[in-house]
């Protein structure tokens, strides 16, 4: 009896190997490959990315490059936190594989903040704050941001750094 169950395993085995991959998994997969969205900045934003350049090039680094889909995925989760009532960094893998997938990035440092009212009054907070700093300062080559406000006009940011 034991070896005709284990005569059954051993040929069921590799069968349930064959068919865990279906079509409809691969489908699924290719669906969740994103392609480059766009995104328009507006004054406040473009104030912001030059203020954070300005102060690269003070410390002697290069000015990083804006590639407008970095600044799409920093919106959604600036979106995502005004939705949960938050400031985190929530789902930062999933952005990281996204802007390695469509981006080409090799290396993801992301900054987010609430609540200030001016774009260099938010460069001061990330100065002021080491691991902030650290990803003003970092070996990156682009970025993108984006500042969305909430229901009671609180400011969200979200600036996301990419070494391609």
């Amino acid at each position: 009896m034991m070896k005709n169950v284990i005569n059954l395993f051993a040929l069921l085995f590799p069968i349930l190997l064959l068919t865990s991959c279906s079509s409809d998994a691969e489908s699924a997969e290719t669906a969740a490959i994103e392609t480059a969205k766009s995104y328009t900045h507006n004054a406040t934003e473009l104030e912001l990315l030059d203020l954070v350049n300005a102060y690269r090039v003070e410390n002697g680094l290069n000015a990083l490059q804006i590639i407008q889909h970095i600044s799409y995925k920093s919106e959604e989760h600036n979106n995502y936190m005004i939705v949960t009532n938050t400031v985190s960094h929530d789902n930062f893998s999933s952005r990281k594989a996204n802007l390695e997938q469509v981006v080409g990035a090799v290396r993801v440092g992301e900054n987010v903040a609430y609540g200030f009212s001016t774009p260099q009054a938010t460069l001061n907070a990330w100065i002021a704050s080491e691991g902030h700093r650290v990803n003003l300062l970092g070996n990156y080559t682009h970025y993108g941001l984006s500042i969305r406000e909430n229901a009671d006009g609180r400011k969200y940011y979200t600036n996301i750094f990419v070494r391609k």
